[in-house]
């Protein structure tokens, strides 16, 4: 695609008849007079169609890079429109794990708050400790 519009752009920028050694010259001629140098002679309707000829491709052109424009400019707005959809799904993604992670914080929360046995676990943890001594002191035995 890029290859086109470049393509496109040095068409414009070096005309093939800038190549040229000669310069045009027009000389206005009469019927049966000579002419001043060799070459082709144009009637005033070969001048016409010639000029027509290439303002046609000229407007050709144009429209072929309005034509590429348009489709550039729908194909980037897809692009965009795609990946601010994607954008959104992710934000809403991100939202809803932020909510179920909130939520799961305060239920942690309550439960922690809720059943306070660190009293029996303190027991708990005495008994282990003399019952685990005394174990050790008669298998020392």
């Amino acid at each position: 695609m890029m290859d086109k519009i470049i393509c496109i752009v040095l068409l414009f920028a070096f005309p093939l008849t800038g190549f040229s050694d000669e310069l045009p010259i027009i000389t206005p001629l009469q019927q049966g007079q000579v002419a001043p140098y060799s070459g082709v002679l144009y009637n005033p309707t070969a001048v016409a169609e010639t000029i027509a000829q290439r303002e046609a491709l000229i407007s050709q052109h144009v429209l072929n890079l309005q034509i590429l424009e348009e489709r550039l400019k729908a194909e980037c707005k897809l692009s965009l429109d795609n990946l601010q959809i994607d954008l959104n799904t992710c934000n809403q993604k991100y939202n809803q794990m932020i909510s179920i992670k909130d939520n799961q914080i305060k239920s942690l929360q309550e439960i922690a708050l809720e059943s306070n046995n660190s009293n029996w676990w303190f027991a708990g943890g005495i008994l282990t400790g003399v019952l685990i001594t005394i174990g050790a002191v008669y298998a020392a035995k």
